[in-house]
């Protein structure tokens, strides 16, 4: 039996159609979604999955809240232990999941240098002596850009508190000394940069003015968003090819041309994470 099944057969079988079919481990940490199952039946089904995933802790999935990224109302059903690591491409991230947003979706956009030819040729960059992170948070993207350039200077920056806690622990625990970590927001930080990557969705073309001041010249900057199919000009997977004149014209009126574009996965309904690699004009 799979794990489901294994779960199915050991609670009512009333029950069995409200359990949740898909779910998240992080680490040795659960997140699902078991809305449907009655309030008094959630400890002993979160119990239950506990026991046959091997986790230390279940939380019930939320939403991510405002600027910050932050789990909205973090309900523990089984377990009190958020904090978890996670192992990636030769690097560990430790995290606290009640207050940080962690997206398994994006693992393989995560490993830079250390991943497939599809992600290096994003993260390839031509012997920088300055990288910054504008949203470091622990270190998803930085850490391996740090690992990947040694010899280069890499500046993380974020404004969570609580992320720059773990991006310290997770720097010296991964042996980084190449980093400088920063509390605060980016557009408040006036260094010059070889490249800046921008590891943000929602609102990420309103940090377009700052990169653009912030680069030196022929300067690049590793540009992640979400953006509608439609807009994009795609309709079904094989339309997934070049890049897309809307979003070309729109970079181009921040300053920038566009050498590089790729879909990273999809983000909810008709709409996608994309990645660019945008040059300073």
């Amino acid at each position: 039996m799979n794990p489901l099944e294994r779960i199915k057969s050991k609670i009512r079988i009333e029950l069995g159609d409200k359990l949740p079919k898909k779910w998240k481990k992080v680490g040795d940490v659960l997140i699902a979604d078991f809305d449907l199952i009655p309030s008094e039946d959630k400890k002993e089904i979160a119990e239950i999955y506990a026991s046959e995933l091997k986790v230390k802790t279940v939380i019930q999935k939320n939403k991510v809240n405002g600027e910050l990224r932050k789990p909205k109302n973090t309900q523990l059903l089984y377990g009190n232990d958020t904090i978890t690591k996670i192992s990636e491409y030769g690097l560990t991230y430790n995290i606290d999941l009640s207050e940080i947003m962690w997206s398994t979706g994006n693992t393989g956009w995560r490993s830079a240098l250390a991943g497939p030819k599809k992600v290096k040729d994003f993260y390839s960059f031509d012997n920088p002596k300055t990288i910054i992170d504008y949203f470091a948070g622990i270190g998803y993207f930085a850490l391996q850009m740090a690992k990947g350039y040694p010899e280069s200077k890499v500046i993380a920056i974020d404004k969570n508190p609580k992320s720059i806690e773990y991006l310290n622990i997770n720097a010296k625990e991964n042996s980084i000394d190449n980093m400088e970590i920063i509390n605060d927001d980016c557009r408040n930080i006036l260094t010059k940069a070889d490249v800046i990557h921008l590891g943000y969705i929602g609102n990420t073309v309103d940090f377009l003015e700052h990169t653009h001041n912030s680069l030196k010249n022929n300067g690049i900057a590793i540009f992640h968003e979400a953006y509608r199919n439609s807009w994009l000009g795609f309709k079904s997977r094989s339309d997934w090819i070049g890049i897309p004149d809307n979003f070309s014209e729109l970079m181009n009126t921040k300053g920038f041309s566009v050498d590089k574009f790729e879909r990273v996965k999809f983000y909810g309904p008709s709409t996608s994470h994309i990645i660019a690699i945008l040059r300073k004009n």
